[in-house]
């Protein structure tokens, strides 16, 4: 009943997309949605339409749990929430014919029939959320979300020109411009001309304006390569994008069908993977006139917008004209276009503005203090959380918790930078770079962070097989996860990165290891025992079993979490059991399961919390032998002496 009551709710803002889509190309309409694009241009198209839809004022939205926990505000009372669409991809199990790994063909039984397996797969689906606009919220004030608008000032505008000339991707210089032009973009010479003796906030305006074009619209920009893109189809004559960015027609097959999944929907249409060339990018290159000055005027309206720089004087009436008899398609795609043009010019001139803001007021102070050497701040004492935020609610956990999440994120954060700053001629000192991360983070928060960027990017084929496979075999919190994947510089380098951090790997354990021996002699070899990479994987596959257990002990048949088949196989090949608070391994005891309970009631009842677990395995000492035991061990490893022979004697006959 869930699943149908979500697939309705999902149908139901579908429409109302498929609607407000053909409703949007009204010029007031169009700057409305303009105007949310520019508070949210990290939302996708069709969220950012829904919120423009829903509630056009909104400055900026958060689910209701999430503006308690990170944000210490409490939705008010009778306010209603903003539906937007989340994805919601779920585990399924389903029937497949069983390929030999080797010929790639399907295995057949002795009749000659093909053989099936029960595999796992992951289906995508959307969810309808709600999401609360600060407005409809109440508590701590929140300073610094919303950007600075420029002030007006002379200094600001010159700092905020100067920023707009390093982002253009062609030169800008000031020209007379006969016939009352206030600036053009030439594709032939390559460059951007603005009308000299305009006031500060036209110039730019003008210059936002034809950087537009000159991303956009360049008669330079290469041809793109031919990519291959996977969709999803439906008998029902419905099709969606699904994955796309394949260099090749063989790659996107490959993933298809490692993805191989088929489902029947509500309206028994089934849906399956199918691969096709994704000609996006050609029919880019062949826009229209016309179109190509939407794109450039609207692109130059948001980022305006984001800056608080005056934009009454931006019209489009044209806007219906240039849409009617237009595909959706062709629609939706130019307006992704704009989307994605305009996030990626405000991101840059942002970092731009900060940089040439701070070189500006550096060279004001009259007292220039010595430089000193800013103090990276360590996470190192900072444990990895886990589990979920919910959870660390009910455990009274939620200070661990951010604190993890705070880590995690600085750590994603300083792999970039470190990646970024040794990266030099084509060439990227991974040792230098792993080591700088590693004198601010546990070994065991930088696996963490590159393992879940690794499992966020399994299509990817520029990560190496077996660095997929090191990453599959560490556990990963999927909540808030998408926040700390290393995804600002390229994935080669993090490759690199990775396979220097796993070569580094033993060395750090084994000085790590001498550290502690040498500061803790008094405790016993259990307590300074570091877990083997096979103690780490069972260690996993027991704790994955343990949450499985408390949840069903905990929700009973509402539960959903369930063990899975590769614990259950890790447990078994290992000889591991869970008796009672004892994890054993052959028999012998392995780990000791300390259970917690959490500090508020739920329902009437402590829930019971996921246990942690002390490695208890005693090494075997050998038993120095007692010196009989010696004595008798060195004489039966002597050789044993024989009789001396008797003197054979010559006189043969005499007496």
């Amino acid at each position: 009943m869930a699943e149908n009551k979500n697939a309705q709710q999902v149908r139901e803002i579908t429409d109302k997309l498929e609607q407000g889509i053909k409703e949007l190309f009204e010029s007031e309409r169009f700057k409305e949605y303009l105007r949310t694009m520019s508070k949210f241009y990290h939302y996708s198209f069709s969220n950012t339409l829904l919120i423009a839809m829903q509630k056009p004022e909104a400055t900026y939205v958060a689910g209701y749990t999430s503006w308690q926990r990170n944000f210490d505000r409490q939705v008010m009372k009778g306010e209603k929430g903003i539906k937007i669409l989340a994805p919601a991809p779920y585990k399924a199990k389903e029937e497949r014919e069983k390929i030999d790994p080797s010929t790639q063909k399907p295995v057949l039984d002795a009749d000659g029939n093909p053989v099936t397996e029960t595999v796992e797969v992951m289906r995508p689906a959307f969810k309808v959320v709600s999401v609360f606009d600060i407005s409809q919220t109440d508590g701590k004030e929140l300073p610094d979300i919303i950007v600075d608008e420029l002030s007006g000032s002379v200094e600001n505008y010159a700092a905020f020109f100067e920023a707009l000339k390093q982002e253009s991707p062609v030169p800008i210089a000031f020209e007379d411009i006969p016939g009352g032009a206030k600036g053009y973009f030439s594709p032939v010479e390559n460059r951007i001309a603005i009308q000299e003796g305009m006031s500060e906030i036209q110039t730019i305006k003008t210059a936002i304006h034809e950087i537009a074009h000159a991303k956009l619209h360049s008669i330079d920009r290469p041809e793109p390569e031919p990519t291959w893109k996977i969709v999803m189809v439906s008998d029902g004559g419905t099709k969606r994008d699904f994955l796309s960015g394949f260099a090749s027609e063989a790659e996107a097959n490959a993933a298809a069908e490692h993805e191989g999944w088929r489902f029947v929907d509500e309206n028994r249409f089934e849906w399956r993977l199918e691969v096709e060339e994704d000609t996006s990018a050609a029919q880019d290159m062949r826009k229209d006139r016309h179109t190509k000055e939407v794109e450039a005027e609207s692109v130059a309206y948001t980022v305006c917008q984001r800056y608080g720089i005056e934009t009454s004087d931006y019209s489009f009436g044209y806007i219906a004209g240039w849409s009617s008899g237009k595909e959706t398609k062709e629609l939706k795609g130019s307006l992704e276009t704009i989307r994605k043009t305009a996030a990626e010019m405000i991101d840059s001139i942002d970092a731009k503005l900060k940089v040439l803001l701070a070189e500006k007021t550096q060279e004001e102070t009259q007292e220039i203090p010595e430089p000193v050497k800013e103090e990276k701040p360590s996470y190192h004492d900072v444990p990895i959380y886990h589990e979920m935020a919910n959870y660390a609610y009910e455990a009274g956990e939620l200070d661990a918790y951010r604190a993890s999440l705070d880590a995690n994120m600085a750590c994603k954060e300083a792999i970039e930078a470190a990646i970024s700053e040794n990266y030099v001629d084509y060439r990227l000192s991974t040792r230098v770079a792993v080591e700088t991360v590693l004198e601010q983070f546990s070994e065991e928060r930088v696996q963490y962070v590159l393992a879940n960027t690794v499992q966020h990017n399994l299509h990817d084929g520029r990560y190496h097989a077996e660095n997929k496979d090191w990453a599959g075999k560490i556990s990963v919190c999927e909540e808030n996860s998408e926040s700390y994947i290393v995804s600002q510089v390229h994935p080669g380098l993090v490759n690199l990165f990775i396979n220097q951090f796993k070569e580094l790997l033993p060395e750090i354990t084994q000085k790590q290891h001498e550290t502690v021996s040498s500061l803790e002699p008094e405790k016993t070899d259990a307590s300074k025992h570091r877990l083997t990479p096979d103690e780490k994987v069972i260690k996993d596959a027991v704790m994955d079993t343990l949450k499985a257990r408390i949840t069903y002990a905990n929700d009973g048949m509402r539960s959903t979490v369930k063990v899975s088949d590769q614990s259950q196989r890790i447990m078994a090949r290992n000889g591991v059991k869970i008796e009672g608070n004892t994890v054993t391994q052959n028999g012998e005891p392995l780990f000791a399961i300390h259970r917690r309970y959490s500090a508020k009631k739920t329902q009437g009842c402590y829930r019971e919390l996921t246990p942690t677990l002390e490695y208890i395995r005693q090494e075997k000492k050998q038993e120095k032998p007692s010196i009989r035991d010696q004595l008798k061990a060195a004489a039966k490893s002597q050789p044993e002496k024989k009789a001396p022979a008797k003197a054979k004697s010559h006189n043969m006959g005499l007496e």
